[in-house]
């Protein structure tokens, strides 16, 4: 993260900025758009911006008090909440807001099944919908506004949804209601209207080249490699910075080829590896250590399962594009990966490839779910190898 500052989308913040020092505080914003796409650090930002104590002079050299609080999540006027356990625990809490202190596209393993709870009455807990609700009604402690933030809020259960409507109809003076969602039609069309809905595109190449070198100390040449395989999600961009992303990226690929080359065995054991949180260490980058990688734990196999989903289909989408844009296809992949899907790509027919790519994306909302991983996973592979035998017959038989 900048030290100024959340890097979310500037211009977005710029605008609404503008509009709350004029006075024109409005109705509560549903930011909605594709994964990654800089809705959370849009609003963090915004969140930092409009209680900032000295905005003239504050970050040219060091932080005033109350953007410190913003930025590590420690300001008594800011409330994020997020998907979550029930029943987590503060220190849990603590912790997830550590992670996104450092990284704020950061996403909890958790985020993925759990729904934003309404909490108990007398004791709902810090990340649910009663306790944002009790937060806002609260007079301000020190910023001119106060600012809830609603991340994933589709995953809002209908009862924590019907609690919040009351609060997004009337909201308290000098606050400010931020929904953040990739998938509107999920929320309760009350809520919906109820908003100002503001749309986020996916990030352009060089706003991800931006983020990476800004967040890290990273070659911009790799920043551009790894932007481009993140196609627009500045989640997926930060997130294919940690060894467990770079390995499942890497056992994507080599999938890829196992189902172009008909190995179930191979493939069948990669479900089996999936569901037992094993990842090959045979696949892992020389600097790489799988033992530190291994899990049992749910979630991050649930996580590493969508991640190896998100691979696949990177690597079914090239192989489309190979096929459709031919010389004027642009990989998003190195020199020996886009050799290897234009090869596939020759044996395999655009119909139906992109049929393969709504089967991952169909065994991503079943894992999702809490489906058996391995089983669904096993299916998916089986499938994909179905398909891929079918185009080679029909193209050698024609």
């Amino acid at each position: 993260m900048s030290a100024y500052r959340f890097l979310g989308r500037g211009q977005i913040a710029d605008r609404i900025c503008e509009h709350l020092d004029a006075g024109r505080l409005g109705p509560p914003y549903l930011f909605s758009g594709s994964e990654g796409a800089g809705k959370e650090a849009t609003a963090l930002e915004i969140a930092r911006r409009i209680n900032c104590d000295a905005p003239e002079r504050c970050g040219t050299a060091e932080l005033c008090a109350s953007c410190l609080k913003a930025v590590t999540f420690q300001h008594p006027d800011i409330r994020w909440i997020g998907p979550a356990p029930a029943a987590i625990a503060e220190s849990a809490v603590r912790e997830l807001l550590e992670q996104k202190i450092a990284n704020p596209f950061y996403q909890a393993p958790f985020a993925a099944s759990a729904r934003i709870a309404i909490g108990d009455p007398e004791h709902p807990g810090p990340l649910s919908v009663r306790s944002l609700i009790q937060f806002v009604r609260r007079q301000s402690f020190q910023g001119r506004f106060k600012v809830a933030i609603v991340a994933d809020a589709h995953r809002l259960g209908t009862a924590a949804a019907n609690a919040l409507l009351k609060t997004l109809e009337e909201p308290p003076p000098a606050t400010l209601i931020f929904l953040l969602s990739s998938d509107v039609t999920a929320l309760l069309p009350t809520i919906v209207s109820r908003c100002l809905k503001v749309g986020f595109e996916p990030y352009p190449l060089a706003g991800l080249v931006e983020i990476l070198t800004r967040m890290t100390d990273i070659d911009p040449d790799e920043a551009a490699s790894l932007a481009r395989i993140a196609d627009g999600n500045a989640r997926r961009a930060v997130a294919l910075l940690t060894p467990e992303a770079r390995a499942v990226q890497t056992w994507s690929g080599a999938l890829f080829a196992w189902i172009d080359a008909g190995q179930s065995g191979a493939a069948q054991l990669a479900a089996d590896q999936l569901h037992r949180g094993v990842l090959p260490d045979d696949l892992l980058e020389p600097e790489q250590d799988a033992r530190g990688l291994d899990t049992s734990d749910l979630a991050t196999k649930r996580r590493r399962a969508l991640l190896l989903c998100e691979g696949l289909n990177l690597y079914y989408s090239e192989a489309v594009a190979s096929r459709e844009r031919g010389g004027s296809w642009i990989p998003r992949i190195g020199a020996a990966a886009a050799a290897a899907v234009q090869a596939t790509a020759e044996r395999r027919q655009t119909r139906t490839l992109l049929a393969d790519i709504l089967r991952v994306e169909a065994t991503k909302h079943e894992i999702d779910g809490n489906v058996n991983i391995g089983l669904s996973l096993a299916v998916l592979f089986q499938g994909l190898i179905d398909n891929a035998a079918r185009d080679q017959a029909s193209i050698r038989s024609g």
